[in-house]
């Protein structure tokens, strides 16, 4: 074991990721190198905990001393940020968690670092932002964080559509507060001028719904970005690289993302990265 996991000893501490399920969980592949090599004595290890035993399951790991932190997944990412003594901006106007790290006091500090973990993953394609018209498809949790945090990128327009309205309508609230402007619409998809074109819904690897931006409306010009997509391309994506698009798929994000949530574990301020 200690071949495979060469800072682990008495003095390691714990990140927990609570999820239900959790098999399917990539931080602690993704993330333990990062510790390693950044010669933090911090483990990632992955924890099954049913909602019925997340409250027990978060008191005994948040009372140790030896918890560097605790990683959330669904559905536990609402009832977390419930429980966090503190929340980043973010976590506060979104209302919910990913990561929590532990202060040595004991003090519970919560992020969601979905949205700022998007954004830097679109690498040098990020400057494409400023002034353009967005069209995401998803309002739900990441979708949300992603949402808000697009409010700081000088779009002109973010398009909402998904289908829950309700959903929809928090996450317009939430992304024209950050902007203090009327930044967020629902989508009116007969709009021909999109800049960016954003799924931050299961659409391409869940059921068989279509996404519904159709796929000959796609022009070279564009950004397209499917945080669906992690194991493969989804039709989204296909389509996007068939017209000539630039792309950024969920592993962009998901790494962007894990550098910022090792840096929290190892008690950096929320948004530094673990180098």
């Amino acid at each position: 074991m200690t071949d495979t996991i060469p800072n682990l000893n008495g003095s390691t501490r714990t990140y927990a990721v609570f999820g239900d399920p959790v098999a399917q969980v990539q931080t602690p592949r993704l993330i333990n190198p990062l510790f390693a090599n950044a010669g933090e004595n911090i483990v990632a290890v992955p924890f099954h905990v049913p909602a019925s035993l997340f409250a027990q399951a978060w008191a005994t790991f948040s009372a140790m001393p030896s918890t560097a932190g605790i990683g959330v997944t669904v559905p536990h990412k609402i009832a977390a940020a419930q429980l966090c003594d503190t929340l980043t901006p973010t976590a506060q106007a979104v209302g919910a968690v990913n990561s929590i790290q532990r202060a040595a006091n004991g003090r519970l500090h919560g992020a969601l670092f979905d949205g700022d973990g998007f954004v830097a993953g679109l690498g040098d394609n990020r400057s494409r932002l400023k002034g353009a018209k967005v069209l995401m498809v998803g309002a739900g949790g990441a979708g949300r964080a992603i949402a808000h945090a697009l409010a700081s990128e000088g779009l002109a327009q973010l398009a909402l559509l998904d289908l829950d309205p309700t959903s929809v309508a928090a996450t317009i609230e939430i992304v024209n507060a950050a902007a203090q402007r009327d930044l967020a619409v629902e989508a009116d998809l007969s709009q021909s001028d999109f800049d960016v074109i954003l799924n931050a819904s299961p659409i391409g690897i869940k059921g068989t719904a279509t996404f519904p931006f159709a796929p000959e409306r796609l022009v070279s010009s564009m950004l397209v970005a499917d945080i669906a997509a992690l194991s493969g391309d989804t039709p989204l994506l296909r389509a996007a690289r068939a017209a000539g698009c630039a792309i950024s798929d969920g592993n962009d994000m998901l790494s962007a993302q894990i550098a910022l949530i090792a840096g929290f574990a190892a008690g950096r301020p929320a948004g530094t990265p673990l180098a």
